[in-house]
């Protein structure tokens, strides 16, 4: 099991404020604060995630170059973990930049002071360590039956208008830079090692994720999981990437994860192949491994899930669809295609109109399965597409990780929804918000607190895997 930790931007900001406060003013001065924090658990990874900064009173820390505290505050913040159902969260500055060691005294404070009382919370002790330069570090203080043991995190992710990594310099990636060369020459070593660095989910491997598995592995991503329970259908092979009449029948997953171990770039690789729907348990617990998500789905039910995995777990969901106009004698009107990056700070899927409620529950009663009902609803999405229309999107959707990952503090605001339109050839920009009392956005940070009520319901499984599994030996048999 993998340790990381995690705070959305604004969370973030307000606690460097604090802490970063005296050392700013060119004092050699520590800072500290405490916070609560919940838990994300995934397949392979435990994320901790500080969702409230506690602040200390008047008079219950103390700055003498170095920093301490007084047990009221620690005494406050337990009180209020146990009554939040959340784990307690120590937080403080270090003058020095990048990630943070601990000191003879440190270790003291949080394993002896601090990881016993916090251990009334049910949780472990998260403890985070902030530089002069606003790289975070992290360390978990877990009771193993005899003493406090510490676990340092492989990383830790700000998300928010941009997606930021402090690394573990243990977990620092080895680049393949001949390999590399021109993508280096872009952006750089720093920035490819946070790309090398990052678990990277495609959620839907039809032409755009296809189009997106394929990108990142060439650009030096490591770690890629890919999740669809589709077969290749001979309807598929105009807009498939790496597709032939010989995968008809097979996964999608196992056909796109065999040809990215030939093209990936990265010195290391790694592709895990779900044959399954996301709402299934496994596929959800992998894709909560990962730092970020993309959708390329087209049902409301997996949209909706992953709309809240962007909040719930503050993992940033790029999302992206098309969909084409045409006369009724097959002749091209228009085609549109746009993306959005979801998650904390962002328009949640919902509010930006992707889909409805009801849409969802129109799906788990198997409307969106009856051939009479699609035909009566204007409003369900068709199949129309082509393989240009899918690179574009597809490539759009990557630039759009990149942006979030490469992004400069002076950058101006990122748009956070891109559309393009085929017959005006336009691309506008927007920048949107929830709206008021958004339930979705109502949820950041709770992790493991909130279930996905779709989760593994027997309604939407549709047995579907099991089904193109038998179709699959059926076909090769036919082959042979």
């Amino acid at each position: 099991m993998r340790f990381e930790a995690t705070l959305s931007e604004a969370l973030a900001e307000k606690a460097k404020n604090h802490l970063l406060a005296q050392i700013r003013l060119g004092k050699y001065q520590e800072d500290l604060s405490f916070a609560l924090w919940r838990p994300s658990t995934g397949a392979s990874r435990t994320t901790g995630i500080v969702t409230e900064l506690v602040l200390p009173l008047r008079g219950e820390r103390n700055l003498h170059g170095n920093v301490s505290f007084e047990s009221q505050y620690l005494a406050r913040v337990v009180r209020k973990a146990c009554r939040t159902d959340s784990g307690v969260a120590f937080m403080h500055s270090h003058p020095s930049p990048g990630w943070q060691g601990m000191s003879d005294d440190d270790v003291v404070a949080e394993r002896d002071r601090i990881a016993p009382p916090a251990r009334a919370a049910g949780l472990p002790l998260l403890g985070l360590t902030v530089g002069s330069d606003g790289v975070w570090s992290a360390r978990f203080w877990s009771w193993n039956g005899q003493k406090f043991a510490r676990t340092f995190c492989d990383k830790v992710r700000v998300v928010g208008s941009g997606i930021h990594l402090s690394i573990h310099p243990d977990q620092t990636p080895v680049i393949r830079s001949d390999r590399l060369r021109r993508t280096l020459d872009t952006w750089g070593l720093e920035c490819q090692a946070v790309l090398a660095s990052l678990r990277v989910g495609i959620v839907g491997l039809g032409s755009v994720g296809a189009i997106i598995a394929e990108t990142l592995g060439r650009i030096g991503v490591t770690d890629i999981l890919l999740v669809d329970a589709d077969c290749v259908e001979e309807h598929n092979l105009d807009r498939l990437l790496h597709t032939t009449s010989d995968d008809i029948g097979r996964f999608k997953v196992d056909t796109i994860a065999k040809h990215l171990c030939r093209s990936a770039s990265a010195a290391s690789f790694r592709v895990d192949a779900k044959r399954a729907w996301i709402q299934e348990r496994d596929a959800y617990k992998a894709a909560l491994d990962c730092d970020i998500l993309f959708a390329a789905v087209d049902r409301p039910l997996p949209k909706d899930l992953l709309n809240n995995i962007a909040y719930t777990h503050c993992i940033p969901v790029v999302f992206g669809g098309i969909r084409v106009a045409t006369k009724p004698n097959g002749r091209l009107v228009d085609a549109n295609w746009s993306f959005v990056r979801a998650g904390p700070g962002l328009q949640c899927l919902r509010c930006d109109g992707q889909y409805t409620t009801s849409e969802v529950v129109t799906e788990r009663d198997g409307s969106l399965d009856d051939p009479t009902y699609i035909s009566q609803s204007p409003a369900t999405p068709g199949n129309e597409n082509v393989f240009p229309f899918a690179t574009n999107l597809g490539s759009l959707m990557v630039l759009e990780m990149l942006r979030a990952i490469l992004r400069e503090p002076w950058w101006h605001a990122v748009p956070t929804k891109l559309h393009y339109s085929y017959l005006a050839n336009r691309l506008t920009s927007q920048i949107n918000t929830c709206e008021p009392g958004c339930s979705v956005a109502a949820r950041i940070g709770q992790g493991d607190r909130w279930t996905y009520p779709f989760l593994d319901d027997p309604v939407v499984r549709m047995d579907r895997p099991r089904f193109h599994d038998r179709l699959s030996r059926i076909l090769k048999l036919f082959r042979k």
